[in-house]
This record gives structure tokens, C-alpha cells and sequence, in this order.
């Protein structure tokens, strides 16, 4: 039973990632306006997210890169993987969301943990399943000591919301973990949000791959196989 959780598990995750950010923004779309409700500044989440999920057609775009002969490449973006979202006690609600929002919206596998704010947690977690998001894709761990999360297997990245000691805090104990490097995404501006405003906020979330093609196995310049011969 197990194994065939963690198989569907994997599928779910894989779904959601395939999907592509515009497709995956019309879920999120329908569930910002209630999850900015949980902000204390409703106006202001509006549009913070907003302004993430613009940019879901440029997390879309391939580009065509130059290659050999016979070859057709195209870099394209995907989510990094499992990814958790933290709150720190200095943390405002409006920054974990949008951290939130960022990490569903580049196809990434999220835990949630905002032990201060467990409450926003828990309903913001509703809100998400209610607009279609599965508990596959997006789950609360509040119940968990930070520390024992942080040593989760496979943990691709972790976007922590608070002050700077709390984010080098993160960035220690990630720095004594084995396996994979875990990248840290910190918003330290509770304010003003400066760092989501950046053109290359959403690119943190995610890593580059190329897609190549034999164009001449598939009916190129069928003469370029005679040349070894």
C-alpha cells in the first residue's frame, strides 16, 4: 500500500508539473482572492499576486537554441522539485503566500510550515484544495520541528519569509544537510516585498532544461547520413 501511495504520489507531482504555468495559474487565479483575505492587506496581495501570475506565459516560452547539424534544441524552464515554503516568526502572511504562489505556479511539489501563523496555514491550504490544487501537490507540516524538515530527502529548495537571522538560520542547517544542494529563496522585506519584485524571482524556482530533437531521423537532409560512409 505504501508503494503504491508514493507511486501515485510521484504521478500527481509529475501532473502538476507538466501541466504548464498557464494552465496551472487558472487554479491559483480562482483561489487569490480568497487567500489574499488571510493577508490583513487584501489590496496589497491582490497585487502581489497578480503580478506573479502575469508572468505564468513567459514561464511557458521555449527558446530555440543553435546546434549541430541535424539537431533542433529548445531551452525551456521547469519546477526545481519538492520545495518548502517557511514562515518565520517575523514573517508576514502576504510574503508566505506569495512564496507559496510562486512555488505552485513553476510546477513545484510544496510543503507548507508557518508554525506562528498556523491557523492562515490551514485555511490557505483549504482555499488551494478547493480550487483543484491536490494535497499531492501541496501539504501543511506545521505539526514538525523546522530543523527535522529541513532534512527531508530530495528537499530542492526552501523560500523562507522573515528577518535575516531567521533566514541564515535556514541557511545553516541546510549547509550541514547530505545529498542534493538545497537552494534558498529568502524574502527579508516585509514591507516593501522588493526581492518578489524582481524580473528574476519566479527563475529561482525553477531549473533550465533542453529539449533536442534529431530533425534528420525524422525527415531532415536525408544525405547527411551518407557522410560517414
Amino acid at each position: 500500500m505504501a508503494t503504491e501511495f508514493k507511486k501515485n504520489h510521484g504521478q500527481v507531482c509529475e501532473t502538476w508539473s507538466l501541466l504548464g504555468a498557464v494552465n496551472r495559474a487558472t487554479y491559483l487565479q480562482e483561489a487569490a482572492p480568497r487567500l489574499a483575505l488571510l493577508t490583513g492587506d487584501a489590496n496589497k496581495a491582490k497585487r502581489l499576486f497578480n503580478h506573479l501570475l502575469s508572468a505564468a506565459p513567459m514561464l511557458d516560452e521555449e527558446h530555440r537554441m543553435t546546434g549541430a547539424t541535424g539537431e533542433s534544441n529548445h531551452l525551456y524552464v521547469t519546477g526545481r522539485g519538492k520545495t518548502m515554503v517557511i514562515g518565520g516568526e517575523s514573517a508576514r502572511a502576504i510574503a508566505v503566500l506569495g512564496q507559496l504562489l510562486a512555488a505552485l505556479l513553476t510546477g513545484n511539489e510544496v510543503i507548507l510550515h508557518c508554525p506562528s501563523q498556523d491557523e492562515m496555514c490551514i485555511e490557505s491550504a483549504k482555499i488551494l484544495y478547493e480550487a483543484g490544487i491536490s494535497d499531492d501537490v501541496l501539504s501543511v507540516a506545521n505539526d514538525s520541528q523546522t530543523v527535522t524538515l529541513l532534512y527531508i530527502d530530495r528537499l530542492a529548495q526552501v523560500a523562507v519569509s522573515g528577518n535575516r537571522q531567521e533566514v541564515q538560520a535556514v541557511s545553516q542547517e541546510l549547509a550541514k544537510t547530505d545529498g542534493m544542494l538545497t537552494q534558498v529563496i529568502s524574502v527579508t522585506d516585509m514591507d516593501g516585498l522588493s526581492e518578489m519584485l524582481t524580473p528574476d524571482y519566479l527563475y529561482r524556482f525553477v531549473t533550465e532544461r533542453v529539449k533536442t530533437i534529431n530533425t534528420t531521423a525524422i525527415g531532415g537532409n536525408a544525405s547527411l547520413l551518407e557522410l560517414g560512409t
